[in-house]
């Protein structure tokens, strides 16, 4: 006899086939390489602006509905963090790369306990994501946090 598990929401059908339907060829973005940066870029659609700054590089990705979303990159090339503001929350599949089903159990759980319209922040051992605003005007960011480079605070991550 096969052990199944019951669905018994429209919300935990719509986890299920998000988790389930993840790919591996997914960009790897939070987590992932430089390289993940320009696939996000070309995936949104977007244009990129670059800014050095001395312990890591942000690069700044404006996304046509008017969204910016910041990859913070170490000098080693590892995206340690994201974040975002604007008149909608990204898509955060591409930008949460491989800490997306993370999210999305943490934020399952956090669902079933409130249900309100206040900021979201689910601090977990090696994700920290925090989201808020209204609609039209949101922010947020996620990060790594035994990946932050020496010397960088996580206030910088915004």
């Amino acid at each position: 006899m096969r052990q199944g598990f019951k669905i018994q929401a429209p919300l935990d059908c719509v986890i299920v086939v998000l988790i389930l339907g993840l790919s591996p060829s997914a960009s790897a973005s939070l987590g992932g390489d430089l390289q993940s940066v320009h696939q996000d870029m070309v995936h949104v659609n977007g244009s990129l602006r670059v800014t050095n700054v001395e312990r890591y590089t942000i690069h700044e990705i404006r996304i046509s509905t008017g969204t910016y979303v910041r990859e913070f990159v170490s000098t080693e090339g590892f995206v340690f963090g994201v974040s975002w503001e604007g008149p909608i929350v990204p898509e955060l599949q591409q930008f949460l790369g491989a800490h997306f089903q993370q999210y999305s159990v943490a934020l399952h759980a956090e669902k079933s306990r409130f249900l309100s319209r206040r900021p979201l922040h689910i601090h977990l051992n090696d994700l920290v994501f925090e989201n808020g605003g209204h609609v039209g005007a949101y922010s947020g960011r996620a990060y790594v946090p035994q990946a932050l480079p020496l010397y960088v605070s996580i206030t910088e991550i915004h």
